[in-house]
């Protein structure tokens, strides 16, 4: 008999979090005899989509491909964010438990658009063309028929100016998260997958918009506790609480940002990027993509050793100075040997731990807080994943073991412990299964 797993990712949900939602009537009745991770290493960049597929390959950027939650452009990055599955480059958890006859559902789990073996499917993804409806674009990102039914059944939940004018983003918190969690409890109502992933960023958009810690963040956590709560009664309607093993998770903490610099500026002093007077990017040698606080330098032609040096200088020589916020510039090499971070750039920027980043090009070089980009707001992430507070790992369920908790363990550990819990293995995994979790384990 298959057994059942429900992972509940909530972005940026901190320990802090987790220590309050212990006291809390849904959560803390759940959890309060969970293993632990009470401080989760993330990968690097911090960042939603590159951690998201960690926790479902259980790999690192290097090896699943993602390493930003963008595709590199120099244009608009709305209409390159990474929706589809065909970008990484592994196999995840849903393609091996569905080898493995498992039924598969994923709401708004990042990097899932089109995925071929989640049956009800739910991608994270948002109306990018002019005139698209919800029914139109979650039908391009891959949801079937019945999962479309229930997302319009939803739809009201959404803001009624986003969805029925055609506006490209209906991302707007409270609502879309009370969307997405009314989505996954009917397709847990009416379809019980036995491994379920939803992903949920009423933690992620408040901190972004109010900053680490504070009164608001206080009220999110509340919501996180009614959300969860929701999920476990559609589990108990559906008949299938007390054989599920539920998971609850994170992908990143955040820093508070005290500035937004814009580090292509000095590319565009120094003729590394040509634009027109309005900032357009009309030809380029090297480009700063931001990760919020860190940056992924592209170059145009990798193989010109005179640009490359030139511009390793002039970063460097930046960094030194200590006023441009970032303090480190590591080549992809460096980055590789101590993240597990490569790709298509040749360099990487550190924030000096209070700088976020922009990718704009024309003066002045600070940028004001933006809370509509999650770049731009009074807190955010994308550092170095050993800083700030630390995302979290709490599970609880007939295969899973009491109170066992570590205090560190990588977020790359996560995949292949589902994967042993359902029964499989992980063949490209990195990371590996936490035994000690797992009963009959060790």
């Amino acid at each position: 008999m298959n057994k059942r797993l429900l992972v509940f990712s909530v972005d940026a949900l901190v320990r802090e979090d987790v220590d309050k939602l212990m006291g809390m009537p849904n959560f803390g009745s759940v959890m309060k005899e969970s293993c632990q991770i009470t401080n989760v290493r993330t990968v690097y960049p911090t960042i939603t989509y590159p951690a998201h597929t960690s926790i479902v390959t259980g790999c690192y950027p290097n090896k699943h491909g993602i390493v930003s939650n963008f595709e590199f452009t120099t244009t608009d990055k709305e209409q390159n964010w990474l929706w589809e599955h065909e970008h990484v480059k592994v196999d995840d958890l849903f393609t091996l438990a569905k080898r493995s006859g498992y039924s598969t559902g994923a709401v708004f789990w990042p990097v899932t658009g089109n995925h071929p073996h989640v049956d009800y499917l739910l991608n994270e993804y948002w109306m990018p063309c002019t005139g698209d409806t919800l029914e139109s674009s979650f039908r391009r990102a891959g949801s079937s028929e019945e999962v479309i039914k229930i997302a319009l059944k939803h739809e009201s939940l959404l803001p009624e100016t986003h969805y029925k004018t055609g506006r490209t983003n209906f991302m707007i918190q409270p609502y879309i998260d009370n969307f997405l969690i009314a989505c996954a409890c009917d397709i847990i109502g009416q379809f019980a997958p036995e491994v379920m992933f939803v992903h949920d960023g009423i933690m992620d958009g408040t901190r972004h918009k109010f900053g680490v810690f504070n009164s608001e963040t206080d009220k999110a956590i509340e919501f996180v506790d009614r959300q969860f709560g929701l999920l476990i009664d559609a589990l108990k309607r559906a008949g299938v609480y007390e054989q599920t093993d539920i998971v609850v998770i994170s992908d990143h903490g955040q820093l508070d940002t005290k500035r937004i610099m814009k580090p292509n500026v000095y590319l565009r002093d120094h003729g590394f990027i040509n634009t027109d007077a309005a900032g357009n990017v009309l030809d380029w040698k090297a480009f700063c993509l931001s990760d919020a606080m860190s940056d992924l330098v592209h170059l145009k032609d990798p193989s010109d050793a005179r640009t490359y040096e030139a511009v390793h200088q002039l970063l460097k020589e930046m960094a030194e100075e200590g006023i441009y916020g970032f303090n480190e510039v590591l080549t992809t090499t460096e980055i590789d040997a101590r993240e597990h971070l490569n790709g298509d750039f040749s360099f990487v920027l550190e924030s000096d731990g209070f700088t976020s980043f922009s990718d704009d090009c024309l003066r002045p070089v600070v940028k004001s807080f933006d809370v509509s980009d999650y770049r731009f707001g009074r807190a955010t992430h994308g550092y170095n994943p050993d800083l700030g507070p630390q995302p979290v790992f709490n599970a609880v369920g007939p295969g899973f073991n009491k109170n066992v908790v570590f205090t560190r363990r990588p977020i790359v550990d996560e995949a292949p412990t589902f994967a042993k819990l359902l029964g499989f293995e992980m063949p490209d995994a990195q990371g590996v299964a936490i035994d000690e979790f797992l009963r009959g384990a060790v």
